[in-house]
């Protein structure tokens, strides 16, 4: 088992975060006070005690969900688009939907020891360049606004069973916030929480930022890293405290429009659209690039919007599929400069913005 980090070397990790034109991690504004925790016995969801913890859903109060639209508002599930339109969506992204990288669940408590009873569905098992951790693992961290600490050492054994994983989980002491990042490549079937008797829970702080959006293939998605916080969707959503809205479809994001439809009628501080890796040729590339932003910004016509390109680092003159395609996705975007798009990325240039951009994320993006 790895041990937990020390919360100096967290503060290390935090410190060296203000290179990326993040800045340094802070604190929210707002404070969690022990007169906003209730008793468990409160809640309505909390049921018979099992292993010296009272268990509750997650779908109800004082939880929030973020990074999908709340399953009680989608069909009583965990799906990335529309449940109610399913059979709009291509097989592909119909099943990799029910997936849940980006989602999340936090909440306030002053625990010391939580336990999480996790049943899955959806899982894409038995990938051999993929850890099971990476594909069916849960994340924890403890904090408020950017300064979040990792504290998921003891989740290694979260992923010892492809249908039901239950685990204790160690806490600071003291009142905090706890997130809880949910699988990048299976999904949640059930999912409930186990505090002790006398503990006393709430809801969490409000976001700073409002949601950025990511589409794109399996590196979106969050292949293959070795557990749900290390996929580069979760890292930047945390440094800016963002819901992370993944619409990452592992080898199977076409440029489909009902996808776009979806993302145009969230809420949203930026879009993020890395879309060009699965397109099978040039050709499908230059008929669907244009059209999916198109449509994202008829729905959505202030929206910020970042494209990246494939990180091909070949000869771009060269006329293999990867380097014509990042032409394509170039000659696309250049047609809509003056709309609204803040950054285009190609293999030249890092996607996490430079302090100069630093005033993209934190004036544009924030609040109002």
């Amino acid at each position: 088992m790895i041990p937990v980090k020390t919360k100096q070397n967290n503060r290390e990790v935090f410190n060296n975060m203000s290179t990326t034109g993040f800045g340094r991690p802070a604190a929210s504004k707002q404070k969690i006070r022990s007169s906003s925790l209730s008793k468990l016995n409160v809640f309505t969801s909390a049921r018979r005690e099992q292993d010296g913890f009272v268990y509750l859903n997650v779908v109800d109060e004082p939880f929030v969900i973020g990074g999908i639209d709340h399953p009680k508002n989608n069909g009583g599930e965990f799906f990335r688009l529309d449940a109610a339109r399913r059979d709009d969506y291509s097989g592909a992204n119909r099943g990799l939907a029910e997936n849940t990288p980006g989602a999340c669940v936090r909440f306030a408590t002053n625990a010391a020891q939580i336990s999480l009873r996790i049943t899955l569905r959806a899982g894409c098992f038995g990938m051999h360049h993929f850890c099971d951790r990476g594909v069916y693992g849960v994340d924890a961290y403890v904090g408020t606004g950017t300064a979040r600490f990792y504290v998921g050492g003891q989740m290694q054994t979260f992923a010892d069973n492809h249908d039901v994983n239950v685990g204790t989980l160690d806490l600071p002491k003291g009142i905090k916030e706890v997130m809880v990042e949910l699988p990048l490549y299976a999904g949640i079937a059930k999912l409930e929480i186990g505090f002790p008797r006398s503990a006393r829970i709430g809801k969490p702080t409000e976001r700073t930022v409002k949601p950025v959006a990511f589409y794109g293939s399996s590196i979106t998605q969050g292949g293959c890293v070795s557990r749900p916080g290390s996929a580069y969707t979760n890292i930047i959503c945390r440094a800016l405290d963002a819901d992370c809205r993944n619409f990452g479809f592992s080898g199977s994001a076409m440029g489909e429009l009902p996808v776009a439809d979806y993302i145009g009628r969230c809420e949203l501080s930026c879009f993020v659209m890395d879309y060009d890796y699965n397109a099978p040729t040039v050709e499908h590339l230059k008929a669907t690039h244009e059209p999916f932003f198109k449509r994202i910004r008829e729905l959505q016509p202030d929206l910020p919007v970042v494209f990246v390109t494939h990180p091909f680092y070949s000869d771009p003159n060269q006329t293999t599929p990867s380097p014509r395609a990042i032409k394509t996705s170039r000659s696309s975007t250049a047609a809509f400069s003056s709309q609204k798009i803040c950054a285009i990325f190609t293999p030249s240039t890092t996607f996490i913005p430079t302090i100069s951009d630093r005033w993209i994320w934190r004036k544009k993006f924030t609040r109002s």
